[in-house]
């Protein structure tokens, strides 16, 4: 999950940067489960989110089982911070009953001070089943 202010339609802004928007504390809701279970508690401002670094930088060795040296990314703290601040979410361990019924997800978020207008929120779903998506309004349903 990652935030961009102001760039979309944009030629001159590069589309691959992201902004982190002064994010508290994110997480993710399947059906009444939260992942993760505690908080955050990031403030940009105050250099502390290296919980979220350490979950964006160990994404390859958890999602792909690779060796941790050929999946770093090579992304230095300052540089997640100002150019690619991307929030990672790890709920392969589901109860037994979530793997086979009928999905909400939720993404929560909260911020420090005020989203800035033309703020867009990008998320990408990696899974091994086959999903489909119902929308009403706010809210996203994932159904296998």
């Amino acid at each position: 999950m990652s935030f961009q202010t102001a760039k979309d339609g944009d030629q001159a802004k590069n589309p691959s940067v992201f902004d982190h928007v002064n994010v508290k504390n994110m997480f993710v809701m399947l059906n009444a489960t939260r992942y993760p279970a505690v908080d955050y508690n990031i403030s940009f401002a105050n250099q502390q989110f290296s919980r979220v670094y350490g979950d964006a930088a160990i994404f390859g060795v958890k999602f792909f089982g690779m060796d941790e040296l050929i999946t770093q990314s090579n992304i230095s703290p300052s540089e997640f911070k100002s150019l690619y601040p991307l929030f990672v979410f790890d709920i392969s361990k589901q109860r037994e009953k979530l793997k086979s019924s009928v999905l909400d997800i939720q993404i929560k978020a909260q911020f420090t001070e005020n989203v800035p207008a033309n703020t867009e929120a990008f998320a990408l779903v990696i899974s091994d089943r086959l999903l489909s998506f119902q929308s009403d309004g706010n809210k996203m349903s994932v159904v296998y």
